[in-house]
């Protein structure tokens, strides 16, 4: 009897909240459009996600691209993650290859506080050779966490000749990694003496992952590069070592 009423405690429990999230998915569509239309990022992302639920083919239409260039300049970080997509199909390509609509995308999201937008603004401006303007995009991008910024701050700086100390470390350090590789600018930054900079190309070399990449696993290099941490001072590294 005892087990009968709590297996009916339990159906009750579990049904009733599905009962109550059940919605008009076309209703609420719209409405999250409206509140698109009106500059709500997050309600362009809320779009995004019901067109999918409507048809898991829809990241496939121009609609949907044309949504992400909007939801991107409004500063919505993981529409502008977007247009880095390295595999096929790849429906954003042609904006990411079109610096007349990239461009003005990426500086707008930049403005609305999208550090991915800000690094890849800097990386457009890199590659014009327009150094002061990929400075001051990667900079923001840098100080708001994305070590992706950071790395690109470094390459400025080094071709330019200011001192990249700070950005190879910043790079080094960071724990919001992107597409760029990281491992030139923990090198660098060991080379540099940064204790925990040695450490973090350590893991990379024992783990034998570059943030979201795979790169080298090499236990020797490892166990050197904890090593020399710990020689300059990085406890964890001590823990590590041998």
């Amino acid at each position: 009897m005892i087990r009968n009423l709590l297996a009916l405690f339990a159906f009750l429990v579990l049904a009733l909240p599905a009962q109550g999230q059940y919605y008009d998915v076309e209703e609420r569509l719209q409405e999250h459009l409206a509140n698109c239309d009106a500059g709500d990022k997050w309600a362009c992302g809320y779009a995004i996600s019901l067109w999918m639920r409507q048809d898991s083919q829809s990241w496939l239409t121009q609609r949907n691209v044309d949504m992400h260039v909007y939801a991107c300049s409004l500063g919505l970080d993981g529409s502008c993650w977007k247009f880095e997509r390295r595999l096929e199909p790849n429906p954003y390509a042609p904006v990411r290859a079109d610096r007349a609509r990239f461009l003005p995308m990426v500086e707008a999201g930049c403005e609305n506080n999208s550090t991915m937008a800000c690094w890849q603004a800097a990386s457009e401006y890199y590659e014009l050779g327009e150094m002061e303007r990929a400075w001051d995009y990667a900079d923001r991008s840098c100080r708001a966490g994305f070590s992706d910024g950071c790395a690109r701050r470094a390459d400025v700086e080094a071709t330019t000749g200011a001192d990249p100390q700070d950005s190879y470390i910043s790079a080094c350090h960071g724990n919001r990694p992107g597409y760029m590789r990281k491992r030139p600018y923990c090198e660098a930054a060991c080379t540099m003496s940064d204790a925990i900079s040695c450490r973090t190309l350590a893991d990379m070399y024992a783990r034998g992952r570059d943030g979201y990449q795979p790169t080298d696993r090499r236990e020797r290099r490892a166990a050197e590069l904890y090593e020399r941490a710990c020689t300059l001072g990085d406890s964890e590294a001590c823990d590590r070592d041998g």
